[in-house]
């Protein structure tokens, strides 16, 4: 497995949502932008609150997806021997990829879920090696593989 690529597809989607959020932002400022010759009337500022907290859920949206981007830019993804950031980490038959997270994705027809080191699954893995087990939720965990 190579984990150069693993990280060139985690940019990749990244960056996607950060384009994706990006282009939901301005459109939503676009489209809420009164015409200048719209009259005001009681509504309308029920309808301005609206906008603005749908206003502040993508720029919030924006501001997660910056930060994933910024993050892989800045986590060593080079070999590692225990669980952290920047490590390829296989538990019970399913491949994770440590340092930001992401939904399923696959590289080199290897199904990934990415992991964010603030997640509770990844307490309970972190800073294991080879072959440890932990307890996740009643479930035995065992770290199969670390790259």
């Amino acid at each position: 497995m190579n984990k150069e690529r693993v990280l060139r597809k985690l940019i990749e989607l990244a960056a996607a949502e950060l384009d994706g959020a990006r282009a939901a932002y301005a459109e939503h400022l676009q489209a809420s932008k009164p015409e200048k010759d719209e009259a005001t009337v009681v509504d309308d500022q029920a309808q301005a609150w609206s906008q603005a907290e749908l206003a502040e859920d993508l720029e919030r949206m924006l501001r997660v997806a910056e930060a994933k981007v910024a993050e892989l830019n800045q986590i060593d993804f080079g070999p590692k021997e225990f669980v952290e950031p920047g490590a390829i980490v296989r538990v019970n038959n399913r491949h994770f990829a440590i340092g930001v997270s992401m939904d399923h994705f696959t590289c080199e027809g290897v199904e990934f879920i990415g992991l964010s080191p603030l997640a509770p699954f990844y307490q309970a893995i972190d800073g294991l090696g080879k072959s440890d087990t932990a307890e996740f939720d009643g479930r035995k965990l065992k770290i199969e593989e670390i790259i």
